[in-house]
């Protein structure tokens, strides 16, 4: 949802300069290189797939008696 990452990738059989950088989008067919990667460099960005569950906020300091400046 409008998450992006981009691979720097080094293209077999051309020199360093023609490197490029590109979205994950194009990498689809090299799946298994960008696993190994992940496995490799383990602290390397990532999109996370999971969803992430968030109960309602609850507020837990609410009580009866009307607020006092000072308890003395």
């Amino acid at each position: 949802k409008g998450s992006k990452l981009d691979y720097l990738i080094h293209w077999h059989g051309y020199p360093v300069s023609e490197r490029t950088w590109e979205p994950d989008t194009n990498l689809t067919h090299v799946a298994n290189l960008l696993a190994a990667f992940h496995k490799t460099n383990p602290a390397a960005p990532r999109i996370i797939t999971a969803s992430l569950h968030f109960r309602p906020y609850e507020n837990y300091t609410a009580t009866s008696k009307p607020p006092m400046l000072f308890d003395w």
